[in-house]
């Protein structure tokens, strides 16, 4: 079965939080964990994952916290996914080419390989941007009903 794992959908969450933050200003992991209903914990390991793939900064002492490290227009979702998860690979056969027997007769690698490469092209064509705004939207039409 094919299934996101909480770790990135946790990870996109907090991304999309911290696009929202508009003046830039670190927010606290504290609060993100509180405000996004993350165990503090995952939310650190998490955060410490984006940091080292350069997504976001976090900045020490009692007005310390973390932000992105760049404009959410930059930021493609396959970044935060492969910051996360790695390279996608949905099986096996596509990256190592030695793992199986039977790969010059395959029936499915073509169409695994087809697969993967829309999944790689629609992560990439989506910024971080995109759902920030969608979220906020949905936050304005939730306000004014």
């Amino acid at each position: 079965m094919f299934r996101i794992s909480r770790k990135l959908d946790y990870g996109i969450q907090l991304m999309v939080a911290l696009a929202k933050e508009s003046d830039g200003r670190p927010i606290p992991t504290a609060k993100l964990s509180e405000m996004l209903d993350i165990p503090l914990p995952f939310l650190h390991q998490i955060g410490h994952s984006l940091m080292q793939a350069g997504l976001i900064n976090a900045s020490p002492g009692p007005r310390g916290g973390i932000k992105l490290s760049q404009s959410a227009e930059e930021i493609s979702i396959l970044e935060i996914a492969e910051s996360l998860e790695g390279k996608i690979c949905i099986n096996n056969c596509l990256s190592e080419h030695d793992v199986c027997q039977k790969i010059d007769e395959c029936t499915s690698q073509t169409m695994w390989a087809t697969m993967q490469d829309q999944i790689i092209s629609f992560l990439g064509g989506i910024n971080l941007d995109i759902l920030a705004k969608q979220e906020l939207a949905k936050s304005l039409r939730a306000e004014h009903k």
